[in-house]
């Protein structure tokens, strides 16, 4: 009988100069160079089938992930926040790097059942993502400025005029990175959903594409647009957004909540939220999530929004 070979289970705390490898295994902890030949040199020490968990750093982490999968091992992505719940599970005290990768290891070897591999995207949708990320850096930077400015009155006409030019060039890079990638119609069928922009639409076909969704549930899931409850007994806690995934969409989704209400329909639902005795933000979100929804049912059944003045109904 063919003996069973164990997978190798790592976990790894990045920074800008090193990693911090966990074997669980083995239970030794190793610093490793952030080069890619010191990378490459230690997972040529590892004989057998491999799995890795590491939590997102900045773009630390993607030289690692790409040697790990070039080298055959699984690479699981942790969410930060999922891994701050879990340290407090455990009562683990300590956060160090050592500490953290330990805390990966145990988590990817304890959880690895539950949890989805990941897997690269095509370059280009890479690209498009990290313009869409970094659009919203230029977007942050220039409201600072603008506050600051304020502040003590001083001109700064032309500086302004450079952010406009660089969002213009940035969104002209996102509209060809669309084109290229063939997704030049459901960027269009998320467009014709009232209050959605032109990076609202580029931040949602990224994220559509980014996986293979069941339902809308589980895209809503994937954004962390979907609600944690929290209720024993005769206890309602508050419910919250999950938060999983990438905040930027998120952020995007509650700006098109604003201009969506221009649209009755959207308006009526909005209104209905605060007649509840919602907050204005929690019913902002909860119409955000309904774009969420409409755009991900348009691109999934290939249909265009129709506003119910095109089908006759007032």
């Amino acid at each position: 009988m063919a003996k069973l070979i164990e997978k190798i289970t790592l976990g790894i705390d990045v920074a800008k100069e090193e990693g911090v490898v966990h074997h669980w295994a083995t239970g030794d902890t190793q610093v490793v160079p952030h080069q890619e030949d010191a990378i490459d040199a230690f997972f040529h020490t590892l004989q057998a089938p491999g799995q890795i968990a590491i939590e997102p750093t900045s773009n630390y982490h993607l030289l690692w992930v790409e040697r790990a999968l070039a080298h055959g091992f699984e690479v699981y992505l942790v969410n930060p926040r999922q891994l701050v719940h879990y340290r407090e599970a455990i009562n683990q005290r300590n956060k160090t790097d050592p500490a953290d990768a330990w805390l990966l290891a145990r988590f990817l070897a304890h959880e690895a059942a539950q949890l989805r591999p990941w897997r690269p995207q095509d370059k280009q949708a890479q690209t498009l993502w990290a313009l869409i990320k970094r659009r919203a850096r230029v977007v942050e930077a220039r409201k600072r400025l603008q506050l600051s400015l304020r502040e003590i009155r001083l001109p700064a006409q032309a500086l302004f005029t450079q952010f406009k030019r660089l969002l213009e060039r940035i969104d002209q890079r996102i509209m060809r990175t669309i084109e290229a990638l063939g997704w030049k119609e459901d960027y269009l069928r998320c467009r014709s959903i009232p209050g959605i922009g032109p990076v609202n639409a580029a931040a949602l076909v990224s994220a559509w594409h980014r996986g293979v969704f069941a339902n809308s549930e589980a895209f809503i899931a994937f954004i962390g647009m979907d609600v944690r409850m929290r209720e024993s007994g005769s206890y309602r806690g508050k419910r919250k957004l999950t938060k999983r995934g990438e905040a930027e969409i998120r952020r995007l989704l509650y700006c098109a909540a604003q201009p969506a209400c221009c649209y009755a329909p959207f308006k009526a639902y909005y209104q209905k939220q605060i007649d509840k005795g919602l907050p204005k933000i929690a019913a902002k979100v909860i119409l955000a999530r309904k774009l969420a929804r409409i755009a991900f049912a348009l691109m999934q059944n290939q249909t265009t929004f129709v506003k119910k003045s095109e089908m006759g109904v007032a």
